[in-house]
């Protein structure tokens, strides 16, 4: 069985984006239901789905607090920020491998991607 897990990388910095807030749901009956909430450890990552929530597959929304990271981060931000709480939905079928959701992030602009295999970045 799998995992989803994503790894969040500030461009901005150079840096793996370290306290992101994430919540994922997933609908169950027709209904959009909450999953167990995640916040990125020091690589940027953390686990989102867990296998049992995985192995029938379904569609799924990961929303990513990027504001609430930026506005720790000491930037000067805008009132009106570009880049706030990032909603993501998506499909999975049931998968037997892990899959990360991959994104790059700046105050401005973000980018996400899908891999069953990951290499780590060497950042200094």
């Amino acid at each position: 069985m799998a995992t989803l897990a994503i790894e969040i990388l500030d461009t901005a910095s150079g840096r793996m984006a370290e306290d992101v807030q994430v919540q994922v749901r997933k609908i169950v009956d027709g209904d959009w239901q909450p999953l167990e909430d995640a916040q990125t450890d020091a690589k940027g990552t953390a686990v989102l789905v867990k296998k049992a929530d995985l192995k029938d597959g379904g569609y799924f929304e990961v929303l990513v607090f990027l504001g609430a990271y930026f506005d720790q981060s000491g930037r000067d931000l805008p009132q009106y920020k570009m880049v706030d709480i990032v909603p993501l939905r998506f499909g999975v079928e049931s998968a037997s491998r892990n899959i990360t959701l991959r994104m790059a992030v700046t105050p401005n602009s973000y980018s996400a991607d899908f891999a069953t295999e990951i290499k780590r970045l060497n950042l200094v």
